[in-house]
């Protein structure tokens, strides 16, 4: 390798980190506290299953742990679900999906207040609604050779994107690609972490995190390979052959993990005096 290149491509990348560790206006993630899930029915045994998987998706979102599921303080708020609810209705789903079942959409809201005092209480470390953007760099080579991630030409990728975001209360933001932009950077920017490019093209959206991700599809899977630039440090992680979601979904956690744990507000401090 060129030690020159690397060094100055290292160096590129220090500037790049450097000015994303500077504080940037966060924004404020709309339906943290709330979820719409699939009841069997509208009978009190399904609305309240339902329920309790709409309170377990919002405790993933704003606890700060690796896995809620262990957390007594968490298992006891499961079983009365109930008592965090704000708000809840039952809406009918599409009949073309679901024209021969008694299915139902529930659309619960919980009270933000009243779970956060819950977690405070039992000194659980918590990240509220006001949350950074990030930007992702994505490009996806599905046989035919490496290209940047394109949302209309691409549904699955861009349902995956969009549901685990959701899911996990991530701002995702994505390169405009104008012809501007595509004079600047190209494809193999975005498999080298050495680019220069890259950190040029990136400094125009002023965000504090950067996602850059590459989605190959194999014979009968998906493999991805992932960057966090965050705080002055980068974080890589890769996954292995797997369904097209479950590969996106550890991506956008990466980046979850990364922020939550940055930005959220930890146990010692978020326990109420």
């Amino acid at each position: 390798m060129n030690f020159l290149k690397y060094a100055v491509g290292c160096y590129g990348w220090l500037v790049l980190l450097l000015a994303l560790s500077q504080p940037v206006a966060a924004v404020e993630v709309s339906g943290v506290f709330s979820a719409e899930l699939i009841a069997n029915n509208e009978s009190s045994d399904a609305r309240n299953y339902a329920i309790r998987q709409g309170l377990f998706a919002v405790l993933d979102r704003v606890v700060i742990t690796e896995d809620i599921a262990q957390i007594p303080a968490v298992q006891q708020m499961l079983q009365n679900a109930q008592q965090y609810v704000k708000q809840s209705q039952f809406l009918p789903l599409p009949a073309d999906d679901y024209a021969d079942t008694s299915a139902r959409l529930l659309r619960v809201e919980f009270d933000e207040d009243q779970v956060l005092d819950e977690l405070r209480r039992n000194q659980l470390g918590i990240w509220t609604e006001i949350r950074p953007q990030t930007l992702v760099w994505l490009v996806v080579d599905e046989g035919a050779g490496w290209q940047f991630y394109n949302s209309d030409t691409m549904p699955d990728i861009e349902s995956g994107l969009a549901l685990i975001a959701k899911i996990k209360g991530i701002p995702l933001i994505y390169p405009l690609l104008d012809l501007e932009e595509q004079q600047k950077i190209a494809v193999n920017d975005v498999l080298t972490t050495e680019s220069r490019n890259l950190k040029t093209a990136s400094a125009r959206y002023e965000v504090p995190s950067i996602l850059v991700g590459r989605l190959l599809k194999k014979a009968d899977c998906w493999q991805g390979s992932w960057e966090s630039y965050f705080d002055g440090k980068v974080r890589q992680w890769h996954t292995g052959c797997l369904a097209l979601k479950p590969v996106i979904q550890t991506g956008v956690r990466g980046v979850y993990d990364v922020l939550s744990n940055y930005y959220g507000i930890k146990a010692d401090k978020a326990a109420t005096p």
